[in-house]
């Protein structure tokens, strides 16, 4: 797998399970990436968070090749599920370990036979040993409703008065440690501040970042919106007094509301609350995150964090 590649070889066989009507099911098999410079930059050889990529790639495949969604509509990346299955399954894995993603996809909306939607959901197994679940949907549009919609929502962004939301964090960059990461180059979220029980980070948004702007774009890349949440709730996290750790996040679902521009500030507030003891003793940490830009909610999101054990 070369360093940027995530998805390899297409999904090509059916899995075991019996589908639904007009459900299909896929594997996807490659070796974990070596040298990825978000994917392979945490204290663990590999990153949970490459399950984003893969079943978006994948999804964005299947639905052109297997769905009949023409070529030239844009997908919009729009909810996205992870739950870790057994976090020593990353702690553990050898380096370039063997990934099978069994995925399957369902069309939704069909309107004369091809899907406006898909909803796709997954297994991520590492050697073997299942790794993670989740889940995400892709919404596919023509490009005619592409711009129509793109157009009002930059509108929309630039005539709203951004509501004054107590203090402003600045741009200087969190340490790689307590986000998870191990170089600054990163980290996507500011050093934080504080109002009472909710933390606020500045969104950091680098159009020369060589993993989340790989192709033109006039908006914030999902895989850039769903990190920098990820990294503000560890963040959030660490600053209640919690060891930061890359295998603390345990559970991620994401809702993004729409585009968020490139050229405006981008905050992210995050708000812990107790979660509980899980199974096997550890504290968990439920965290809601909020990514607002001009006074809109852009994304919405809930962490589960669990302790280092």
């Amino acid at each position: 797998m070369s360093q940027h590649a995530v998805l390899g070889a297409p999904p090509t066989a059916p899995g075991a399970r019996r589908p639904r009507a007009g459900e299909q099911h896929f594997v996807l098999r490659d070796d974990m990436p070596v040298g990825h410079p978000l994917f392979n930059d945490t204290p663990n050889l590999h990153d949970p968070l490459i399950f984003v990529e893969l079943i978006r790639r994948a999804g964005l495949h299947v639905g052109h090749r297997n769905f009949g969604v023409p070529a030239e509509r844009p997908a919009l990346f729009y909810r996205f599920a992870l739950r870790l299955s057994d976090p020593a399954v990353w702690q553990d894995c050898a380096e370039g370990a063997r990934l099978a993603l069994e995925m399957r996809a369902e069309p939704t909306r069909t309107v004369a036979g091809v899907p406006r939607s898909l909803r796709l959901g997954g297994t991520l197994r590492l050697d073997g040993a299942e790794a993670c679940t989740g889940s995400a949907e892709l919404l596919f549009v023509t490009p005619t409703v592409a711009r129509n919609h793109r157009a009002t929502s930059r509108l929309a962004a630039l005539a709203r008065t951004p509501a004054d939301d107590g203090p402003r964090p600045g741009l200087r960059p969190a340490a790689p440690s307590l986000v998870g990461r191990c170089t600054p180059d990163s980290v996507v979220v500011s050093q934080p501040v504080r109002q009472g029980a909710t933390l606020t980070t500045t969104v950091l948004v680098d159009p020369s970042h060589p993993v989340f702007f790989t192709g033109a774009t006039d908006s914030v890349p999902g895989l850039l919106l769903v990190e920098a949440l990820r990294q503000s709730a560890l963040l959030a996290v660490a600053s209640d007094g919690a060891a930061p750790c890359p295998t603390a996040l345990d559970r991620l679902s994401v809702h993004l509301r729409g585009h968020a521009e490139l050229d405006l500030p981008l905050l992210c507030t995050a708000r812990t609350e107790p979660g509980g003891i899980d199974g096997t003793g550890r504290r968990l940490t439920r965290i809601l995150l909020t990514l607002r830009q001009a006074g809109r909610t852009t994304a919405q999101a809930e962490a589960v964090t669990a302790e280092a054990g």
